[in-house]
C-alpha cells in the first residue's frame, strides 16, 4: 500500500487593493512533490520571501543586441555559446545587490530579466524549498 502525503497550502500573506479585494498571496504548499513557495503577487511583495533567488538563476542570456551593446558584463556560455550574464562566486548576477536584496540596474536589466516572473505559466509553480521536517510534538 502507498501512501500520499495530502496536500496543503498555507498562506504567508495576502495583498489587498483599496477596497480590501485579495490582489495577491505569497503561500506553500506541501505535497508529495516537496514544499513549494509560491507567489501571485508583484517581484515586490515577493521579495522579503524570495529574497531575489531568481537572479541566480541559470540562462539570463543576452540578446543579441544587447551582448553587442557592452552595457553588461556577461560571458559565452560553453554549452551553447550564448552571452550570459556574469555570476560571482556566490552564483548570484554581478548586478544583484547583496544587501539589499534587489537588482542594481532595475531599470536597464537586459530583457530576460524584464519578462521573468517566478509564477508565469501553467506548470510555474514557484520556488521548490529545502526538505521540511515536520515533528509531531
Amino acid at each position: 500500500m502507498t501512501f500520499s502525503k495530502i496536500p496543503f497550502t498555507t498562506v504567508l500573506q495576502e495583498f489587498t487593493d483599496d477596497e480590501g479585494v485579495v490582489t495577491g498571496q505569497i503561500t506553500t504548499q506541501n505535497g508529495d512533490a516537496g514544499t513549494w513557495l509560491r507567489f501571485d503577487c508583484s517581484c515586490a511583495d515577493a521579495r522579503p520571501f524570495c529574497r531575489g533567488h531568481c537572479c541566480s538563476l541559470k540562462g539570463t542570456y543576452l540578446s543579441p543586441e544587447e551582448a553587442a551593446s557592452g552595457q553588461y558584463e556577461a560571458y559565452p556560455d560553453p554549452e551553447n555559446g550564448l552571452m550570459e550574464l556574469r555570476k560571482e562566486s556566490d552564483g548570484f548576477c554581478t548586478y544583484f545587490d547583496r544587501d539589499t536584496r534587489t537588482c542594481g540596474i532595475y531599470e536597464n536589466r537586459p530583457g530576460v530579466c524584464r519578462d521573468f516572473h517566478c509564477s508565469q505559466g501553467a506548470g510555474v509553480r514557484g520556488w521548490k524549498l529545502p526538505n521540511v521536517v515536520y515533528r509531531n510534538v
